[in-house]
């Protein structure tokens, strides 16, 4: 049976946006963040982060950095009872043409298969455009951030073919899961 999912960028989403972030030290957990996080976990979705690094080939920070950052994330909102099921990364530079970077959908797509996620009912809530269109290519909701890059992001959201719900932070996002609930009752 296919499982939903809610893919996640990472900064300015799971955690507060810091071009270039690090250091396990520097992360902040958005307020309410964990707890948002922990309601769409209780109500089915595995929750992936899905995630631009270029900092990485750039020569700002190492994979071994990188990781310290992802393994500071999971213990922080293990503290909440959250549990990423996983974190997929494009550690490539933009020019690079990778097939992995947002917003190519190929990270969610290879996701869709490993977890047998069923993409139409899965969401990913991103602060970018690139964010949006990796969510429209792949064929999930995409959902808006006001916080990070969203601000800006949100001047062009009338370009965009679908519908797109915005909140100004992660922790609003699950009145989402009340709509779906009353669609699903109805």
């Amino acid at each position: 049976m296919l499982k939903p999912a809610l893919f996640l960028d990472r900064d300015g989403v799971v955690i507060d946006y810091i071009p270039y972030l690090s250091k396990p030290e520097q992360i902040r957990i958005p307020d309410g963040a964990g707890e948002a996080l922990k309601q769409w976990q209780d109500a089915g979705y595995m929750l992936i982060l899905i995630t631009n690094q270029s900092g990485v080939e750039r020569g700002y920070f190492t994979l071994n950095e990188l990781e310290a950052v992802h393994r500071r994330i999971i213990n922080e909102y293990q503290k909440f009872g959250v549990d990423f099921h996983d974190i997929l990364t494009c550690p490539h530079h933009p020019s690079k043409g990778c097939q992995c970077r947002k917003p190519s959908p190929y990270l969610i797509l290879e996701a869709s298969k490993k977890y047998r996620i069923s993409i139409y009912q899965s969401f990913l809530i991103g602060d970018s455009a690139s964010d949006l269109e990796c969510a429209i290519r792949s064929g999930c909701q995409p959902v808006l951030l006001l916080t990070g890059r969203g601000k800006y992001t949100v001047q062009q959201i009338d370009n965009y073919p679908v519908k797109i719900p915005v909140y100004n932070k992660l922790s609003q996002t699950v009145e989402l899961l009340s709509k779906i609930r009353t669609e699903v009752e109805s």
